[in-house]
């Protein structure tokens, strides 16, 4: 190849990009507003599309889903009014006018998390929480007034919750 074939091959593709029409910009992400949080080890919070925390990082996708991170664990799921499923993810959700429950699995981690008027039973994998609910939002142990979790703003509005955004931020929490 002659010298001059050999920088029209390497300069002819540079020519192309540049001369394209340049790309738009991604639209910013609205700030984030927590309409709901869980406090218990760790705390995580929600907004209408997004949920935060330590453990949990989950947002809405562009075709619906949800997709992120849980427990350590990157996901991409599907939610249906009872149940959320992805890659190594199965949980079957059941929600009446007196109570939430949700079973299931995440990555081989067991979940377990049951929610009634005045209680909240918690399991996910080796760790749980047991405790009464009082219509403050705070969940007490047995026996004693020591504050367990604490459900604030829409979170606290359980069975009437927004779904999926408490069940992961319950999850991220525990």
């Amino acid at each position: 190849m002659r010298p001059f074939q050999l920088l029209l091959a390497v300069a002819a593709p540079a020519l192309l990009v540049s001369a394209a029409p340049p790309a738009r910009a991604a639209e910013p992400e609205a700030p984030f507003v927590s309409t709901g949080e869980i406090v218990y080890r760790t705390s995580a919070a929600y907004d209408a599309t997004r949920v935060r925390g330590p453990n949990v990082n989950m947002a809405v996708t562009k075709d619906g889903s949800w997709g992120g991170n849980l427990l350590a664990k990157d996901v991409m799921l599907k939610i249906a009014p009872d149940r959320i499923t992805g890659a190594g993810v199965n949980l079957v959700v059941k929600q009446d006018a007196t109570s939430i429950s949700v079973e299931g699995m995440i990555s081989g981690i067991r979940v377990r998390v049951k929610a009634t008027a005045t209680t909240f039973v918690g399991r996910v994998g080796d760790r749980q929480a047991e405790c009464g609910r009082e219509p403050s939002g705070y969940c007490y142990m047995a026996g004693g007034r020591t504050s367990s979790m604490h459900f604030k703003g829409t979170a606290n509005r359980w069975p009437d919750v927004p779904m999926p955004q408490w069940i992961f931020a319950v999850i991220g929490a525990i």
